[in-house]
C-alpha cells in the first residue's frame, strides 16, 4: 500500500514537472525567501525532473530509447560551457560553470517538455 502510493507520487512528479516546479516555488516563497531566490530554488530542484520527463516522453511518443542521446547532449553542453568560460576567464570555476549549465538545462528541457506535450497531444488525436 505505502509502496504503491510512493510509486504513484514519483510517477506524477516525473510526468508533471511543471506542478513540481510550482510546488517547490511556493514552498520556497512561503519559507521567507524573496521571489528570485524562490525561482532559483525551484529551477535547481526540478531540472532533473524535466530531463527525466523529456526522456520518457521521447520514448513514449517515438517508441525508442533516447537516454544515450540525452546524455551526449548534456555532456556536450557542459563541455561547451567549460570551453567558453575558459576562453573568457582563463580560469574555470566549476561551481559557476555548473550553475550556468543547470539553468540552461532547465530552459532547454522545459521548452522541450512543452513542445513534446503539444506533439503528443497532436499525435494522439490524429
Amino acid at each position: 500500500m505505502v509502496v504503491d502510493v510512493f510509486a504513484y507520487l514519483i510517477g506524477i512528479i516525473i510526468t508533471a514537472p511543471m506542478l513540481a516546479t510550482w510546488g517547490v516555488y511556493y514552498a520556497a516563497a512561503g519559507a521567507g525567501r524573496n521571489k528570485w531566490k524562490a525561482v532559483h530554488t525551484a529551477v535547481n530542484w526540478t531540472t532533473f525532473l524535466y530531463i527525466l520527463a523529456v526522456t520518457a516522453m521521447l520514448y513514449t511518443i517515438y517508441g525508442s530509447g533516447y537516454a544515450g542521446i540525452t546524455s551526449v547532449l548534456l555532456m556536450t553542453l557542459f563541455t561547451v560551457i567549460i570551453v567558453v568560460r575558459w576562453k573568457m576567464f582563463t580560469e574555470v570555476v566549476f561551481h559557476k560553470a555548473f550553475k550556468i549549465f543547470w539553468r540552461i538545462c532547465f530552459l532547454l528541457f522545459a521548452g522541450l517538455y512543452c513542445l513534446l506535450a503539444i506533439t503528443g497531444i497532436i499525435r494522439n488525436f490524429l
